[in-house]
């Protein structure tokens, strides 16, 4: 009970780094969650963009790729000036620069596919290759027509006559009906393994540190406490740590979702937030064993818990994340914790799959358990080289 009871005298000591994130995320959580079911929506629908546009072939073609381009984005004369374009690129202001060459309708009546027309975008940019996409497609359906032997003229026409019966865009949720959770509260749990880790290791892996120090441990060996006593007081003192965190974290997304965090699928959030939330106390833990002060401490929490959520999806969607960089997340917990959060909220076009739903579960516990494990060996392994 003694060790239990200093566990909390020094958590009491060594609160404010753990408000500090928690702060920072009750405002990040009221900043991004408004604004989260439009962005997760805006997946599945067309989006008017900003689109710089010179057209020096001033042909029929190039005319009529213009006015299609015209009737789906913002379609402005592009500036004379190319550091003026890049900036509005750099800024934003402007999403794609397309430029329509001399001979562009010369090529296109050939049959010519490449180098139809010179385009600039960020690279990388999800915008850019949305509208490369619809230009492809429309050149691509009149030179299908003028090889069916339409002339020109015709080929446009029948091109803008397909691409305008194209059937509207619905947005489906692949989540159950009855349940009708709004999408903000799985983006709250989006974020959620991120700031559990960071909360953890700088709140509750200091307090271990100062608790397993040479001199500390040895005074506790000496007294008539049993060693089995300070590690269950140890255990409950950490399990009781995470648990109140884990409890307010939940509170705040119940005091800003109200019903939509009692709703059966946000308890199976809740359930899969249980789960990291076992490894994240589990790696505190360990990484308390080689006893870091608090700056090394913060500086392997923040890059553990960045790397995590980048590579996992919680900042940037599984969706739109390279096949190479899933390969690697997937020996990560926190990419089966989004992969469980996706399905949920019907994200990138997941489908919610009860028994994949708890393998992912499963597999988070398995990393907690095999990174407990690993602490009583590095715990031993330090006493015998400190002796």
């Amino acid at each position: 009970m003694q060790v239990f009871k200093t566990f909390f005298k020094i958590a009491k000591k060594r609160w404010k780094s753990a408000a500090i994130y928690f702060v920072v995320y009750v405002i990040m959580t009221l900043m991004l969650s408004g604004s989260a079911e439009d962005t997760y929506t805006g997946y599945f629908q067309s989006t008017q963009l900003s689109v710089s546009l010179t057209d020096e072939d001033d042909s029929t073609a190039s005319r009529a790729l213009r006015d299609y381009l015209s009737s789906i984005h913002n379609v402005t004369q592009a500036d004379d000036e190319a550091e003026a374009v890049l900036d509005q690129i750099y800024y934003r202001t402007l999403d794609y620069v397309v430029t329509i060459p001399r001979g562009f309708e010369e090529h296109l009546l050939s049959g010519e596919t490449d180098g139809l027309l010179s385009s600039l975008s960020i690279p990388g940019s999800t915008r850019g290759a949305y509208v490369d996409q619809q230009i492809s497609q429309y050149l691509q359906s009149i030179q299908l027509h003028l090889a069916g032997g339409f002339t020109l003229a015709e080929a446009i026409e029948q091109t803008d006559s397909a691409l305008s019966s194209l059937p509207k865009t619905e947005v489906l949720s692949f989540r159950e009906e009855e349940t009708h959770t709004g999408d903000a509260v799985f983006y709250f749990f989006q974020f959620l393994p991120y700031i559990m880790f960071l909360i953890l290791c700088t709140g509750m892996a200091p307090i271990l540190v100062v608790l397993n120090r040479h001199d500390v441990k040895e005074r506790t060996v000496c007294s008539a406490l049993p060693g089995l006593k300070r590690t269950l007081a140890l255990t409950a003192g950490c399990t009781s740590y995470s648990f109140i965190i884990w409890i307010l974290l939940l509170l705040l997304g119940l005091i800003r979702y109200g019903n939509d965090m009692l709703q059966s699928d946000a308890l199976y959030a809740v359930i899969n937030s249980f789960a990291f939330l076992l490894f994240s106390a589990a790696l505190a833990l360990f990484i308390s064993c080689f006893a870091p002060d608090d700056n090394i401490l913060n500086m392997v929490a923040n890059v553990l818990g960045l790397s995590m959520s980048f590579l996992c999806g919680s900042f940037v969607p599984q969706s739109i994340l390279p096949d190479s960089v899933l390969s690697v997340a997937r020996f990560l917990p926190a990419y089966w914790y989004i992969r469980a959060n996706n399905m949920l909220a019907g994200f990138g076009s997941e489908v919610f799959d009860s028994s994949f739903y708890w393998q992912c579960v499963g597999i988070q516990l398995l990393f907690a358990v095999a990174v407990f494990a690993l602490v009583p060996v590095v715990m031993r392994q330090r006493s015998v080289s400190t002796n």
